[in-house]
């Protein structure tokens, strides 16, 4: 959090009084927005040391406690975060894209009010967008196998960041004063895309959580709005007034359960955000979104910016599989403690094919059938695990062990399933809230009669809204993803 800060919370919002600090670099000296975030690490290893968590290792006491007490202690291995080597490139990324965001977007500068004004007014009167203006956000991608760590990693590493701040004045200046500032500035803000991958569930999201963040009621406002491009110029008026820094946008590869054109649609959206609203973006996704994307190359190409990292599951025999299980076998809770050796390891690898969740998950099994029982946990004790209590698993497991693009894509689809959810529920994980249903916005009834409403929103050289680019057909009027 920034130095000096302290948190408050007044009419159910949770915001942080900014305390500004200049940290040396020149290109972000004299920015409000820039200079109320928390300093960098001192290294690339303070940081990447902050991601990693690892709770009290189990004492003499705690394994001379019964074996019911033990299963409970037992738990504490989901609360191990091991960070990989992808892990400091990733956060080296996020900690120079969320103040990127804010480069081009300074709210003591002429052009960032006239910016805003045209973007509120969308393009009315005589608040033009600035023609010289260009962003300085970025995009990243984080590509990675479910299990991996990727959403643990970037929810780690944004709990560093205060959510909110309230600007009130800046070096004796009010920030309100002369410009569009609003008081609150959001630092970042994370979207997961529905399972149904519409563009409305999303806009929807979006809304709910500004709501939820700031206690506003944007969301039954957006709900009253029929069309697509409407609705996404009010998500540009909300994220302009809130001085929205970052966005992360998870589970990307559910757009492959939309249309063709509703995927491209989202695309051409999150293009928008970075381009238009200069708000920088982070894309999670497992492979399975290569479908998505290879059709697509301009979008992917914005998106990827900043750079593209992927996780790969850890080999067999390698120094890191090695390490991890060294990590992971320090909160062992059995009573016949042993040392790790190479069939273990070996065991314990074609348990999990060196994902991280499988690798957690098969350790837990492991130790689940081994206390009140042999209380040993050797490569038996992975055998067992892997046949009996993963074996739904095996499927998604060969497809890791070959490491073919191929299988890799059909990953999800391999583990998503009742009996992988069974599996998460019997080690008290808990799984993903599902989506709630959403209304589509036109009722069949209307298509007819909607769709020869005449919608003209330009985007002329003279005129532009600084968002909404409809003569490009980047963003649709209605929801293309309706069937």
């Amino acid at each position: 959090m920034p130095s000096g800060s302290i948190g408050v919370t007044v009419a159910e919002i949770e915001y942080f009084d900014a305390s500004y600090q200049d940290i040396g670099v020149t290109r972000y000296r004299g920015n409000p927005f820039i200079e109320a975030l928390p300093a960098p690490d001192e290294s690339k290893l303070d940081t990447l040391t902050k991601l990693a968590h690892y709770p009290d290792e189990p004492t003499e006491l705690i394994l001379g406690k019964n074996e019911i007490l033990r299963s409970l202690e037992l738990q504490t291995l989901q609360d191990v975060v091991y960070p990989f080597p992808e892990y400091e490139t990733v956060a080296t990324s996020l900690f120079i894209m969320i103040r990127e965001s804010y480069v081009s977007r300074n709210p003591l500068k002429a052009e960032d009010t006239q910016r805003r004004m045209a973007i509120a007014t969308m393009g009315h009167h005589s608040y033009r967008f600035p023609s010289n203006w260009k962003t300085s956000a970025k995009g990243h991608m984080l590509i990675a196998v479910s299990g991996m760590g990727k959403t643990t990693l970037v929810r780690t590493y944004l709990l560093g960041y205060p959510q909110v701040i309230r600007h009130t004045q800046y070096k004796g200046t009010a920030l309100n004063k002369g410009t569009a500032l609003t008081c609150f500035q959001i630092v970042h803000l994370t979207l997961r895309i529905p399972h149904d991958g519409t563009i409305r569930s999303l806009c929807l999201q979006f809304f709910k959580e500004i709501d939820r963040i700031l206690g506003t009621n944007y969301s039954a406002k957006a709900k009253s709005i029929p069309q697509i491009a409407p609705m996404v110029q009010e998500m540009a008026n909300v994220a302009s007034a809130v001085s929205l820094g970052f966005i992360v946008v998870d589970e990307v590869q559910n757009l492959r359960n939309t249309t063709t054109k509703g995927a491209e649609a989202i695309l051409n959206l999150f293009s928008e955000i970075i381009e238009r609203l200069g708000i920088s973006l982070l894309v999670i996704a497992t492979p399975a979104v290569q479908s998505i994307y290879e059709n697509n190359v301009r979008n992917t190409r914005k998106l990827s910016s900043f750079g593209y990292t992927t996780i790969p599951p850890m080999r067999k025999n390698s120094e890191q599989w090695k390490d991890f299980c060294d990590t992971y076998w320090k909160y062992s809770y059995v009573r016949n403690q042993t040392t790790l050796k190479k069939p273990i390891l070996d065991a314990w690898w074609d348990a999990s094919a060196g994902n991280t969740a499988f690798a957690a998950m098969a350790f837990m099994f492991a130790q689940q059938h081994a206390i009140g029982g042999r209380e040993v946990v050797d490569e038996l004790a992975f055998e067992r695990a892997s046949k009996v209590s993963m074996a739904v698993l095996q499927p998604a497991l060969a497809a890791l062990k070959s490491g073919k693009a191929a299988q890799l894509q059909k990953f999800d689809d391999l583990i998503f399933n009742a009996g992988f959810r069974e599996i998460r529920n019997m080690l008290g994980i808990q799984s993903e809230a599902e989506d709630e249903p959403v209304k589509e916005f036109l009722d069949v009834e209307d298509e007819a009669r909607r769709s020869k409403e005449t919608v003209n929103i330009r985007n002329s050289e003279d005129e532009t809204t600084g968002f909404i680019n409809c003569d490009d057909d980047l963003i649709p009027v209605t929801d293309p993803s309706i069937r």
